[in-house]
């Protein structure tokens, strides 16, 4: 069994298209398709069909890719364990994050990583849709997830920060005579809400739930940057993550004002994963070298 065969077949998936997996593998297409057609004849049945939206699974091909992607899966760990016997230190981690917590932790901690582990690649995929981040994870294309814990997670899970929600505010705007902006009074201006393709942030929305407070938004974004431009242009008011605001405040942005919120709102940032036994040993490294990071603040 050839296993580079399975892992070409689950990055042609994820990318919907030969020519996109060509670079990444160092084949041609015409390469990749006839390594395709082989695995094909081997197991005696399509696994890919072509479409106007690129490459597709067939029906067979999707009832056996759960065990697909285990089967790869397995087959890095192993290969790891024997680098570990053999006294190398090498492997594969891919990761997902939320774009902040990319932009803002990720950085410092993957070059720490790669400077211990210079052998071990590191694979990092964005997304602001918390949906799709736990589909990744659940599936297996993903092996760790940084994200904001939900109710209904049921991952194993890392703490790192508890984030706080800051009121953002144009200068010179009433609320910003306040020392703290009362929660009731948010809905009473116009209000931009942060939105990702599965709807409206989860963590600011259930705390509006919790407070009896009717959602309204007159505006929304899916980015960060871009709500902040806008409230500086007077178009309302936000709430944002105090860990992009310290990242970001002073160096693009002049007319704001920040105020904390009454009662205070925020999320809990960490890592999700599967199963913490089942990590490979190079995800092993990753999660102890990124809780030394963040963890003791360097």
């Amino acid at each position: 069994m050839d296993i580079k065969k399975y892992e070409v077949l689950l990055d042609t998936i994820g990318k919907g298209s030969f020519i996109k997996v060509c670079d990444e593998v160092g084949y041609t297409q015409a390469g990749i398709s006839h390594m395709m057609n082989s695995l094909e004849r081997e197991i005696g049945f399509r696994l890919l069909r072509r479409s106007n939206k690129g490459v597709l699974l067939t029906q067979e091909g999707q009832q056996v890719l759960p065990t697909i992607k285990e089967l790869v899966r397995i087959s890095d760990k192993l290969n790891q364990e024997f680098d570990l016997i053999r006294g190398l230190e090498t492997g594969k981690v891919r990761i997902g994050s939320f774009p902040t917590m990319a932009g803002v932790w990720l950085p410092h901690v993957i070059r720490s990583f790669h400077e211990r582990y210079p052998a071990i690649q590191i694979e990092l995929v964005e997304e602001d849709s918390m949906w799709r981040l736990e589909e990744w994870l659940s599936d297996g294309f993903i092996e760790l997830c940084f994200i904001s814990r939900q109710p209904h997670h049921t991952f194993e899970w890392i703490d790192l920060k508890r984030d706080l929600y800051l009121v953002v505010l144009p200068e010179h705007h009433p609320l910003t005579e306040y020392d703290q902006v009362p929660a009731e009074m948010l809905m009473k201006e116009p209000f931009i809400m942060c939105r990702s393709l599965d709807g409206p942030d989860m963590d600011i929305s259930r705390y509006f739930e919790q407070m009896g407070i009717q959602e309204k938004a007159t505006f929304a974004s899916n980015s960060d940057y871009t709500i902040l431009f806008m409230v500086e242009q007077n178009l309302g008011i936000s709430l944002l993550p105090e860990l992009i605001l310290n990242k970001v405040l002073g160096s693009y942005f002049k007319g704001l004002v920040i105020k904390p919120l009454y009662p205070p709102a925020y999320r809990q940032l960490g890592m999700a994963v599967r199963s913490l036994q089942g990590v490979s040993p190079a995800m092993e490294r990753f999660i102890k070298c990124t809780k030394e990071i963040l963890l003791s603040g360097e």
